[in-house]
């Protein structure tokens, strides 16, 4: 759902969320690893856009003092079903751009795959500059490794239904040196963390028929049948170009977060 501001809330996705953005098993231990070695000994960290805890759940399980913000209830009541119907750590439904605490009183923060949802992201930025205390840090994840033949299908996708695969209300890849600038005109230094190796086995197939039924936030634009149709369109060119959608296709990449380290 995307509100009057332009904000994008997952309500409608929270029943199938984890399992379409689950991370192997092996890539979240190093995920969990990685972030866990940073946030030692600075006190809680905040996740902005916790969701249903895909993140923030193991972390807190890997003794990471965690709290979480996120604007949908829906997303929060997952987190809370999989937490066994209690609150595993502080909890509230705001905004990233007006969170509700004190100034500094976080030692760290964490967005993960939240930047290009936010229309009002440098807003975000600040509110976690303020949030966060001297010599803390704020960890961003703005997405998914590149794959050059997932990201033809998906504009293919979006040229049939007449949405732009690559246009997000927040951050883009066109603008993360802004994100950058503006951390840096809290006074924050950039540095990056070690990347975590993923690897993921999917046909093409699979990838259409979630665009197709509207999966992913940034095809909520079109209508059912529009999507229905762009599918039909995106299985027929695809097939001619890249064979048989139904084989198993294995990719590689990786996942690095951003390390925007605050002045002490």
């Amino acid at each position: 759902m995307i509100d009057p501001t332009g904000r994008v809330s997952f309500d409608r996705a929270a029943e199938y969320y984890d399992q379409t953005r689950a991370l192997p098993a092996a890539t979240l231990d190093g995920v969990v690893e990685v972030l866990g070695a940073e946030l030692e000994g600075r006190g809680r960290c905040l996740e902005i856009g916790v969701g249903t805890g895909r993140i923030a759940l193991p972390l807190s399980g890997a003794g990471v003092p965690m709290a979480g913000v996120d604007v949908s209830a829906a997303m929060v009541g997952r987190l809370l079903a999989k937490a066994g119907g209690h609150p595993p750590f502080p909890l509230a439904l705001a905004d990233a751009t007006r969170l509700p605490f004190r100034d500094d009183l976080f030692g760290a923060a964490l967005s993960v795959h939240v930047m290009h949802l936010i229309p009002r992201w440098e807003d975000a930025v600040d509110e976690l500059l303020r949030v966060i205390r001297p010599g803390g840090v704020v960890l961003v994840d703005l997405g998914g490794p590149e794959d050059p033949v997932l990201n033809e299908v998906q504009e293919h996708f979006g040229e049939a239904a007449g949405i732009d695969a690559r246009k997000r209300p927040g951050v883009t890849s066109d603008t993360t040196t802004d994100l950058d600038a503006r951390f840096a005109a809290g006074g924050c230094a950039l540095r990056f963390l070690p990347p975590v190796p993923l690897t993921w086995e999917s046909p093409l197939a699979e990838l259409i028929d979630r665009l197709g039924s509207g999966t992913y936030s940034w095809t909520w634009g079109a209508d059912e049948p529009t999507r229905l149709r762009a599918a039909d369109e995106t299985r027929e060119w695809a097939a001619a170009e890249y064979g048989p959608l139904d084989l198993p296709r294995t990719g590689h990449g990786e996942i690095q977060y951003r390390a925007y380290d605050l002045p002490g």
